[in-house]
């Protein structure tokens, strides 16, 4: 893909094969993958890759600003190519995660306002609703969920 390729270039990085495609599976997924995720789709085209390279490709195109890492909790690592500021919703039994595109306010104001009225350099924000997503709103899964160890006893 051109546009990969052009961007990749735009920011100074040299274009590899892998690279590119960690980029296209990063930029095309909503899923907001992990980088061990990244990396098991990776090795379907690369079989020889090593984790290790994935890893370092990704937090790079992290590092370039092509990227915004964020954690969902008991330091698990999803990989998003939006970097603009938007929220996320967790889900809170399957982990599931998801943009909040309809959000009734600009993330980007709060982001704004926060830097005008703070004496530090804010460099992004991560703004996360958590709760349980349609498939697990009242099954099963919610049952074994850390809420309940938070406060179920009698």
């Amino acid at each position: 893909m051109v546009y990969i390729k052009d961007l990749l270039r735009k920011k100074g990085l040299r274009v590899t094969p892998q690279r590119e495609l960690i980029y296209r599976l990063l930029s095309e997924s909503k899923a907001h993958p992990t980088a061990e995720h990244v990396y098991q789709e990776v090795r379907k085209t690369f079989p020889s890759i090593s984790f290790n390279t994935v890893y370092k490709t990704v937090r790079s195109l992290e590092e370039w600003g092509l990227l915004q890492r964020f954690n969902t909790g008991e330091n698990i690592y999803r990989y998003d190519a939006n970097v603009s500021p938007h929220p996320h919703f967790i889900c809170l039994s399957c982990g599931r995660v998801d943009d909040m595109d309809n959000f009734p306010d600009d993330v980007e104001n709060y982001v704004r306002k926060a830097a005008s009225t703070s004496p530090c350099e804010i460099k992004f924000v991560n703004l996360h609703f958590y709760g349980y997503c349609p498939l697990c709103r009242g099954s099963s899964r919610k049952i074994n969920n850390k809420e309940e160890d938070n406060g179920g006893s009698d």
